[in-house]
């Protein structure tokens, strides 16, 4: 059970054992090879590349993981976001996937997925098993933020966010897929086309997740084909806000229901019975960073730019002289949009509380 690390300034021909001799890519990592047990800590930075995973895990101790340092408290000390981007530029797509995952035993915590034209993160090829995936941000741009095929089963997608990728998640096989040990937990969907796609896949759980609105028919969990007969999925402690349909199934009998708060703005059930304890409540969101931001506070919100955003300091015609913030212009140009970028802008707001992690609410919730 070795620990390895990956960062800028490293050498995919060093060692990777130490941040003083850090492998330079992901799969340079995973070339070493990684072996059953062991964890890679990705420092903070962008990895233009598709990760290929080539081994497989074990249970218990013997899992392989990759972590986003965030913090960067094991590697470059700093901290910051990690992305994995499907683009050479920031200004076009490139690649098809981010991660490409058909072994087993796998765990992917804390990576910024952006650009990418298929799927930022497919576990298949190969019928893969028992994999982890938590506190990842499927950015837009993204076709597909995590697509699970190939009959895999026992797949956990917990605590993370999927903001305008056509399908957030799909679950998909051509033959049916019974039985199959997968959840979905503690998520957050918004502006999707469809946030949970499940075809022909039984014994998938989505439960504690916010849906917010959605393109067009937006569809927050869709099952277009049943799995086998006898076989169900089930949606649990959701809320559910706008979109043209909350929940859809192909047939009755097939998506089951229940705790559930649902507006929607076309049909809240298509096919899918009407769960006992579910309710319709209007969605009351904090407003706070709303106020915070526009009477000069200092939190940074889901609207700013990202400082690799190639719309900082892009000219433009007839610009207010002050953001919706209040701050006057930083750098060569006043940014398009309501918000000027500012490199100084705080996680959490001066008086508490933490980072809306929704842009597509039209309230705001405390992280």
């Amino acid at each position: 059970m070795t620990t390895y690390y990956v960062g800028s300034g490293g050498n995919d021909g060093n060692a990777g054992t130490s941040w003083a001799t850090r492998k330079l890519t992901l799969n340079g990592a995973e070339d070493i090879p990684v072996q059953a047990g062991d964890t890679v800590y990705v420092a903070p930075g962008v990895y233009r590349e598709t990760l290929t995973c080539d081994v497989d895990g074990t249970s218990g101790a013997g899992v392989i993981t990759y972590i986003g340092d965030y913090d960067g408290s094991h590697t470059d000390g700093v901290g910051g976001i990690v992305r994995i981007s499907g683009s050479n530029n920031d200004t076009s797509a490139t690649r098809t996937r981010g991660i490409l995952c058909g072994k087993d035993y796998r765990t992917f915590k804390g990576f910024t997925f952006d650009y990418v034209t298929g799927y930022a993160i497919e576990v298949s090829s190969g019928a893969a098993a028992n994999i982890i995936i938590e506190k990842c941000y499927f950015q837009p741009g993204n076709k597909v933020g995590v697509q699970v095929a190939y009959a895999t089963t026992a797949v956990t997608i917990r605590n993370c966010y999927f903001d305008g990728c056509s399908t957030g998640i799909n679950i998909i096989h051509s033959s049916t897929v019974d039985s199959s040990a997968i959840a979905v937990e503690n998520c957050i969907f918004t502006n999707s086309t469809t946030s949970v796609s499940l075809t022909r896949y039984g014994g998938v759980t989505v439960r504690n997740c916010l849906f917010w609105g959605g393109t067009g028919l937006g569809r927050g969990v869709y099952m277009p084909t049943s799995p086998a007969a006898g076989q169900t999925c089930t949606v649990n402690n959701c809320l559910f806000w706008g979109g043209y349909r909350a929940m859809e199934a192909g047939a009755a009998g097939f998506l089951v229901e229940d705790y559930n708060n649902i507006i929607a703005a076309n049909a809240a059930r298509v096919n899918v019975a009407v769960g006992a304890h579910s309710t319709a409540y209007p969605i009351m969101a904090d407003p706070r960073w709303f106020f915070e931001m526009v009477n000069g506070g200092t939190m940074l919100t889901p609207f700013d730019l990202a400082s690799y955003s190639q719309l900082i300091d892009v000219a433009g015609t007839s610009s207010t002289t002050a953001d919706l913030r209040g701050t006057t212009k930083q750098g060569t140009q006043r940014e398009w949009g309501a918000l000027e970028y500012d490199s100084t802008l705080k996680i959490k707001a001066g008086t508490g509380g933490g980072l809306l992690t929704n842009p597509g609410m039209t309230g705001g919730m405390r992280g």
